[in-house]
């Protein structure tokens, strides 16, 4: 099984979903069959609005990219997995009791702060046996104002049945969650379900070095830029980030930091403006042949 990381040289706007799905369309034409995995995930209720309709409409809190690439990708009766674990977040109240403008800031700044829901799926046995895990922010929702409190409910009607478990707790708490590896370790260990796909995409989130540890696994990794794609073997830049990151958690460390070590890349891409339809997609069909094909010549 062919395993790709994507993962982006800028904490937003790198072009990473826009890059899985030119090459995964690719892929398909080829006669592949992609799969897709993005382990981790979050996403904001009030900026991309579309992925509460997603939610809604699909029963499970889901994020923009996992649900668009999905879509693409033939992959919606698996969403779950595609992306297990999805953190929302949602603007806070500067007028609420409590609240003053500094601390206004401090929460629109960070986005642990505003979390209000987080889900975590946990597979057991085979892809048919799962329970999604909803974590309620209370401290945050209590922060909301009456409109987005409304909303925030009326989304989480839409997801209460006999898959789900809701419990409630705080913000401190899903940060503390976020940083232990344990339910990274569980996470990765989804990838064996995607064994039926060729290649596997696995995306990253913002700028960090990798989502998780397994992610490392692969056979390519590529750094994304506005304009540009950064191809290294998966070995090398996992060595790199074994050397840098802090007990071997890449997602503490940024993919810039990774890029100052690796050195000479196997290829380098310069991607074309989309109106350039003949050459973007010449491009596109360029990289998955190069990475089906196994051809690691530097250059």
């Amino acid at each position: 099984m062919v395993r790709i990381l994507v993962v982006g040289l800028l904490p937003y706007d790198s072009g990473k979903t826009e890059f899985v799905l030119a090459l995964g369309e690719k892929l398909k034409e080829q006669g592949y069959r992609p799969g897709y995995f993005k382990p981790v995930a979050g996403h904001d209720g009030w900026y991309q609005y579309d992925t509460l309709l997603y939610s809604r409409d699909e029963k499970l809190l889901i994020g923009h990219d996992a649900y668009l690439v999905s879509e693409r990708f033939g992959l919606t009766d698996i969403l779950y997995l595609v992306s297990p674990l999805d953190l929302l977040t949602l603007p806070v109240d500067p007028v609420k009791p409590g609240m003053t403008i500094r601390s206004y800031i401090e929460h629109m700044s960070l986005v642990g702060k505003r979390a209000v829901l987080l889900r975590y799926t946990r597979v057991f046995n085979d892809k048919s046996n799962y329970k999604h895990l909803y974590f309620i922010c209370n401290d945050t929702l209590a922060k909301l104002n009456n409109e987005l409190r409304s909303v925030y409910e009326d989304l989480v009607m839409n997801f209460k049945n006999s898959n789900s478990l809701f419990i409630e707790t705080n913000t401190n708490s899903i940060e503390k969650m976020l940083s232990s590896p344990a339910i990274y370790g569980v996470i990765d260990s989804y990838i064996e379900f995607f064994r039926e796909y060729e290649p596997v995409i696995i995306e990253g989130y913002n700028d960090v070095a990798a989502p998780t540890i397994g992610s490392l696994n692969v056979d390519y990794v590529f750094l994304i830029g506005p304009g540009k794609a950064i191809v290294y073997s998966g070995e090398r830049y996992r060595t790199a980030v074994e050397l840098l990151s802090y007990r071997g958690y890449p997602w503490m460390i940024k993919s810039t930091t990774v890029f100052d070590l690796l050195g000479k890349p196997l290829r380098t891409y310069d991607i074309p403006l989309k109106v350039y339809v003949n050459r973007y997609h010449g491009l596109f069909e360029n990289i998955a042949e190069f990475i089906m094909g196994g051809d690691n010549y530097y250059g």
